[in-house]
């Protein structure tokens, strides 16, 4: 590792929390990367005390980049929220790079991610089938496989890299789901159950009801029938699961996994073959509540707290 060259741009995309924040940034520091660029969204005016915080994350960035790093900042004026600071933040990154490295404030990875994704996006990088690198499995623990990674058509972000070419497909807005809500291709990866779930937060993000980008990253995955490259074992852990947090403040048991560095050389696949019997197991154990949402539906209430607080 003491040899590797960094020269995969890191996205780091921020907000107020800094002991997250010098967490993370420590191991991009460890990296060196040739090239960082910062995505930092900023304070709403209605929330006491918001700025220094915000002020002070970017503050302790700028101060601690202390290697040889072309270093590129896009900070919000206003607030934009989660949704549209991260989805903007990396499109503007792809109005100038081929490829990115994607950690946010609170995806710690263990040194050997950066060459990790460094490898797989320059092995896969004219593969059009694949549309991301994910750097954490949630199923590490209790899904076994004995290849170093798999195809899935879940989108793990909690550290990940992708290429300009597979973002071009991503619309935050969701522009074509009024023509694709009964598209089959839907129903063929998602169990029943799940199905209720992930069609019901699609509505929910093409009305605007919420506000997140990941979810909008797995639908043009889906539709455009691509597949996501995951881990046998996790390599980032996401420390994220507090007050502060936008969406999560508990850590489900299963999602807790061990993280561990990769083995190099990478031993690269023959084939590329979706895994269902992984996303069955996955679908599975996040979509326990997929009864509730339908259930709701039928009956013509909020599904909002039944899908995303679940």
């Amino acid at each position: 590792m003491s040899e590797f060259n960094l020269t995969v741009p890191v996205v780091f995309c921020v907000f107020k929390r800094l002991d997250t924040t010098k967490k993370v940034f420590e191991k991009i520091r460890e990296a060196k990367p040739q090239k960082l660029y910062i995505v930092a969204d900023s304070a709403r005016e209605q929330v006491t005390g918001e700025k220094e915080k915000v002020a002070a994350v970017r503050n302790y960035i700028e101060q601690h980049i202390d290697w040889e790093c072309e270093v590129h900042k896009n900070y919000a004026s206003e607030n934009m929220g989660c949704g549209r600071r991260i989805c903007s933040g990396i499109s503007w990154v792809f109005e100038t790079e081929e490829e990115a490295i994607i950690l946010e404030d609170d995806c710690v990875p263990d040194p050997s991610f950066f060459r990790y994704c460094q490898e797989m996006l320059a092995h896969y990088r004219n593969d059009e089938r694949i549309m991301l690198i994910s750097g954490n499995n949630p199923l590490a623990s209790c899904y076994h496989s004995k290849e170093e990674y798999l195809f899935s058509k879940i989108p793990f972000i909690w550290g990940w890299a992708t290429w300009k070419r597979a973002w071009k497909l991503y619309d935050y807005d969701m522009k074509t789901l009024p023509e694709n809500r009964k598209n089959p291709v839907f129903k063929k990866v998602f169990p029943l159950r799940a199905y209720w779930v992930y069609m019901a937060e699609f509505e929910s993000l093409y009305r605007h009801a919420f506000d997140t980008w990941d979810y909008q990253l797995m639908y043009a995955g889906i539709l455009y029938d691509k597949m996501n490259i995951v881990p046998a074992e996790s390599h980032v852990f996401n420390i994220g699961f507090q007050e502060e947090s936008t969406h999560t403040n508990k850590t489900p048991k299963w999602l807790k996994q061990e993280v561990r560095p990769i083995r190099f050389p990478l031993r690269h696949r023959a084939d590329v073959m979706w895994d269902r019997a992984f996303d069955r197991r996955y679908f599975i154990k996040a979509n326990k509540h997929g009864h509730i949402v339908k259930l709701k539906q039928i009956l013509g209430l909020d599904i909002n707290k039944s899908v995303f607080e679940k």
